[in-house]
């Protein structure tokens, strides 16, 4: 909450903070979904494997969120992966 006189902070997403972030969270997202989509799984499916909302996953494919390292370990063992896999280019 914003005290007396002062604005509330608007969320900007990742990708909108800087050119780095922004590709860095394209690439994981586009990783996230390619390994699901190899393992033939609906979002909803990954999202139960890793115990996240499927919203949640839903963000991390479009670069929408900023993923903390918990949910990146999550994310690896519902797809059967190293966190590591999830940034390989390969």
């Amino acid at each position: 909450m914003a005290g007396p006189g002062k604005r509330p902070r608007k969320y900007r997403s990742p990708a909108r903070r800087s050119p780095a972030l922004a590709t860095a969270a394209r690439n994981l997202g586009a990783k996230v979904r390619a390994l699901r989509l190899e393992r033939d799984l609906t979002q909803e499916e990954l999202a139960d494997r890793s115990r996240l909302d499927g919203k949640h996953v839903q963000a991390i494919e479009l670069a929408a969120t900023n993923p903390t390292l918990a949910t990146l370990v999550g994310l690896a063992r519902g797809l059967g992966v190293r966190v590591a896999d999830l940034f390989d280019d390969e």
